[in-house]
């Protein structure tokens, strides 16, 4: 008996790939995004008023402590939307589809054999999990801030890595340039979107770009290596570009003087100094604040703001620790030095965290200052080891909220804050609305019964969804992993070893970004587990779940029968 088979033609595929989107974009304006005019300096109020200088041709605008702080692709993805009148919100979603598509066909070779038989049905299924996958819909992405986009710039990435791995192995005669060229476009914004991107990114090209040049025999191996230059010349290019825009405007040459360059080095000469406190989350606790500005006078004058200065101790001091939390001194410091005029331009201020810098490292170097570290130039914690089995717990404790699909809930149950005023400009300039409106007594967001049913239908679908994540993540690994025996036994070819390696890589970055999220959680930040931070591993685990199953999974590997 002939087996059933169900088969799409290409214009269906393709009326049906239209659809989800048009739902998917449906359901993304149903949405309000979410402000709090006066919370948010650091982050979501840093990048509308960057977007807002960029719309009015200053870059990123007058210079402060904050300008060149953080990574700014995405104030210019604001400025992009604003001129040409599309709305945030919807936006964004639309930027998640097409990823979500280039991913489903970047695997698509791997279900193209005979025995699978189901070509463009697999392709549509994958991209429908990713489209609606729940993540990336949940509150977080309401926000005005760039993790709305850095999941999707991440799996643009990821997708023209494979795209490009499976094609060099299983369809040598398609070219390889095109998903290179759109892998580099996802890591050239993904880097210059957020300052750790390069740590979560660069690793897979590198393994990627090995692995081809390994299987890959002959001149077709030179061609491909040849290619293989395409997303790093891309992210050059980027870099390049925004390094050149900030030394045009400031006179620094930097993509972010935060997370590079003299502040940086700054910072991890003080965490070099030796300290009395075992407390957790403290780079640079109060002993060794008083033994650095007795021996670098340039820091005296930051002392009053850092020791005494209410306001700002109210805005950065923990009071449960009595200290600065590493993921906040950074930010009271520079705020310090603002009030002393240190940021009066960028040359200045390089100038002047170089002098700390390299006063605090000769005085180390010289027993001055007790050390208890190396030389070393970040703004991170140095690794500990009694780090290590608190990051090992977080970061299991991230993969299972991810697994479980936790908080992604599609709405924002806090309201917006702002003055009417407020929010009519973000909300003009953004073109789409914001939940500022308040239920009648209560100082909740007010949803309208239709939001409401779209909201709940939305949160139904994402248990469904992490009971089904949860089992294929699970059913896939078993799978996965049974399957090294085989290929290790019998001759591995280029076309069973890449596929198999490629999921494996997969697995493994999402697990390191658990773990990445885990050792800044545990050694500076103690806010607790967060979907925002944990978003692009959701995607990953999909994919992980989808293909694992496909290639592995037993019941599906049986051999077509005439």
């Amino acid at each position: 008996m002939k087996q059933f088979r169900p088969r799409l033609s290409r214009r269906m595929f393709w009326v049906l790939c239209a659809l989800l989107v048009c739902l998917r974009l449906a359901l993304a304006g149903f949405q309000q995004a979410y402000t709090w005019v006066g919370g948010a300096p650091l982050d979501d109020e840093l990048m509308f008023r960057a977007a807002n200088n960029i719309s009015a041709g200053q870059w990123l605008g007058a210079y402060d402590y904050l300008t060149l702080s953080k990574a700014m692709f995405f104030p210019v993805w604001l400025a992009l939307l604003h001129a040409l009148h599309l709305p945030y919100l919807v936006s964004g979603a639309a930027l998640w589809c097409g990823a979500s598509l280039l991913t489903a066909f970047a695997f698509s070779p791997l279900w193209r054999k005979k025995e699978l038989g189901v070509g463009r049905v697999l392709t549509l299924a994958l991209f429908a999990a990713l489209a609606f996958l729940p993540s990336s819909w949940a509150a977080y992405t309401l926000r005005v801030y760039r993790d709305n986009i850095f999941p999707a710039l991440c799996l643009y990435f990821f997708a023209g890595m494979a795209g490009m791995a499976l094609r060099a192995v299983l369809e040598t005669d398609k070219p390889l340039w095109p998903w290179l060229a759109a892998a580099g476009a996802g890591l050239a914004c993904g880097y210059l979107d957020r300052e750790d991107a390069g740590l979560f990114l660069l690793p897979f090209a590198a393994v990627a770009t090995v692995i081809v040049a390994v299987v890959l025999a002959g001149t077709r191996r030179w061609k491909a290596l040849a290619a293989q230059l395409i997303p790093y010349v891309m992210l050059g290019v980027g870099v390049l570009t925004f390094c050149t825009l900030n030394y045009t405007h400031y006179g620094v040459f930097a993509l972010s003087d935060f997370s590079a360059g003299s502040f940086s080095a700054a910072m991890g000469a003080m965490m070099r100094v030796d300290t009395d406190s075992d407390a957790p989350y403290l780079s640079v606790p109060a002993d060794a604040r008083e033994k650095i500005y007795d021996a670098v006078p340039e820091l005296e004058p930051l002392a009053y703001w850092l020791e005494e200065d209410a306001q700002l101790q109210n805005d950065f001091r923990d009071p449960r620790l009595n200290d600065y939390r590493a993921g906040s001194f950074y930010w009271a410091i520079r705020r310090a030095a603002q009030f002393e005029g240190v940021y009066a331009d960028a040359k200045t201020a390089d100038a002047y965290w170089q002098t700390v810098a390299d006063k605090i490292n000769a005085a180390c170097d010289a027993g001055t200052l007790p050390s208890r570290t190396g030389k070393r130039a970040a703004t991170s914690q140095p690794i500990k080891a009694a780090y290590v089995p608190a990051t090992l717990a977080e970061t299991w404790k991230g993969f299972w909220h991810v697994l479980r699909l936790r908080d992604c809930a599609p709405y924002e149950a806090l309201r917006s804050i702002g003055t009417e005023e407020d929010i009519a400009q973000w909300s003009a300039y953004l073109h789409c609305g914001f939940n500022s409106a308040a239920n009648v007594g209560e100082d909740t967001p007010y949803y309208s019964p239709y939001q409401k049913a779209a909201f709940a239908v939305m949160q139904g679908w994402a248990w469904a969804y992490s009971v089904l994540l949860i089992l294929g993540v699970l059913g896939a690994l078993f799978f996965h992993l049974t399957e090294l025996l085989p290929q290790i036994r019998k001759k591995c070819t280029a076309e069973t070893i890449v596929p198999w390696l490629l999921l494996f890589g997969i697995f493994g970055m999402a697990l390191l970004r658990c773990a990445m999220i885990a050792f800044v959680e545990v050694s500076s930040f103690g806010i607790g587990t967060s979907t925002m931070y944990l978003s692009t591993v959701h995607p990953l685990l999909v994919v992980y779940a989808f293909v694992g199953l496909l290639l592995y999974g037993r019941p599906l590997k049986r051999k077509d029968t005439p």
